[in-house]
């Protein structure tokens, strides 16, 4: 077979989305002609673990695995964290309660570890993967971010070797929101912009998953750029089936800071619970994934909204997707950014599988919006929006429809692999 030479940092047992991507990719380019060989770190410190995911590996696929050295362990030894326990980087940006310790720590991670912490990762994996490519002869190289020190290895490795490479851009890279975290000087601002733009030019395709990022990649220096969204795997909803019950269950799944804390949400239900005793006697509010303390002490500060929550923490993917079986609406967040047109989180497309109704909250224009209005299979708001919201809430309470679609085939892994395969042999 064909081999495609995948160099990524997130992999199984990494749990959470920026592993789904690649990993259903693996998953079927074996079907459609292709040999993986998967580059991943040997040791790393990933927030989440989700060990149901190495199921998903298909025995054609090699995995190298390559030593890193992650930064976040001498974080914790600084802050006074445990050694076992999981940095989240999302939560060091919330409530501004900050130690002195911790504030030089996310200077430094601006300021010094440029583009990322997995900066160290770069210089082993080139070095390795010089001597070996000429083996492995693959008819391309796919680098993927974040975090995007791994472009630099696509980055030299062409330099190199004159191979093939796409860039995979499953986040934005300057723009994303975070960095203002981290007071980042003008020169280490000017350090991102000026890496980004090297790989945006060298490399020979560079993916991204919205059109709204893709032209602002373009504008960014793209020259030949295309999309291939996220999407869902069939294959884990083969035997899902929706469950009816009596409750009306409300269900968010994944990372909620307390940056992004839909608080007008959490009245509009508190307000809803009130006034709508049918609805308030069936409800429960399932909050699934990392959520912020904050958040979680919002809501129980609401008299009937903290009586209706079930927080359950962090499930693996089957628990999720049992989840979403028993759900009556899905909430979907965008963040609240200046490129928040082109964000979609990557679990919309498993959302839009789950036969549920989708209640979005975000920007109306962007990619997410349109994608709910081309399948039907859910509304956006901006949270302003009180009334038409408690009207869709309602809807959904009254009609307790599930929702089948056959449009969203076109979001299939599988068919999403096809599509990867395609642009590989146009280069």
């Amino acid at each position: 077979m064909k081999k495609v030479l995948i160099i990524t940092y997130y992999w199984p047992p990494a749990g959470g989305g920026g592993v789904q991507r690649w990993l259903k990719f693996v998953k079927y380019l074996p079907q459609l002609g292709y040999k993986p060989v998967v580059v991943v770190p040997e040791n790393a410190d990933y927030p989440t673990n989700d060990e149901t995911l190495l199921s998903d590996i298909p025995k054609e696929a090699e995995i190298i695995r390559i030593p890193i050295w992650e930064p976040y362990r001498l974080f914790k030894f600084i802050t006074g964290k445990k050694e076992n326990e999981k940095v989240n980087t999302g939560f060091l940006f919330d409530d501004g309660k900050k130690g002195v310790l911790e504030r030089i720590s996310l200077w430094l991670r601006g300021n010094v570890l440029i583009p990322d912490p997995r900066v160290f990762w770069v210089r082993p994996v080139v070095k390795k993967l010089s001597r070996k490519i000429d083996e492995i002869n693959p008819e391309v190289i796919v680098t993927t971010g974040p975090p995007h020190s791994v472009h630099l290895i696509g980055l030299k490795l062409k330099q190199r070797k004159k191979v093939k490479w796409i860039a995979d851009f499953r986040d934005p890279w300057s723009t994303i929101d975070y960095l203002d975290f981290f007071n980042l000087s003008k020169f280490a601002r000017n350090q991102q912009k000026r890496l980004e733009r090297k790989v945006l030019q060298e490399s020979d395709l560079v993916l991204s998953v919205s059109e709204n990022w893709k032209k602002e990649l373009q504008e960014l220096g793209a020259k030949n750029i295309s999309v291939i969204t996220n999407g869902y795997d069939e294959s884990d909803f083969a035997d899902y089936q929706k469950v009816h019950s009596d409750k009306f269950i409300f269900t968010y799944t994944g990372l909620i800071t307390s940056l992004r804390n839909p608080k007008k949400l959490w009245e509009l239900l508190e307000e809803l619970l009130e006034t709508n005793p049918k609805i308030a006697a069936k409800f429960e509010l399932r909050l699934i994934g990392n959520i912020d303390l904050q958040v979680i002490k919002g809501i129980e500060s609401k008299k009937r909204l903290s009586s209706k929550l079930n927080y359950m923490g962090y499930l693996n993917h089957r628990e999720v997707l049992k989840a979403y079986s028993e759900s009556s609406i899905l909430l979907l967040l965008i963040n609240q950014s200046d490129n928040a047109l082109g964000h979609i989180p990557g679990k919309l497309f498993e959302y839009l599988a789950a036969q549920t109704p989708v209640l979005a909250l975000g920007e109306k224009n962007g990619d997410v919006g349109r994608i709910l209005k081309e399948t039907g299979n859910g509304r956006i708001f901006v949270e302003a929006e009180q009334a038409e919201i408690t009207t869709f809430i309602e809807e959904c309470y009254e009609s307790a429809v599930s929702i089948e679609n056959s449009t969203i085939k076109m979001f299939s892994r599988k068919e999403l692999t096809r599509t990867l395969i395609a642009e590989i042999e146009k280069l």
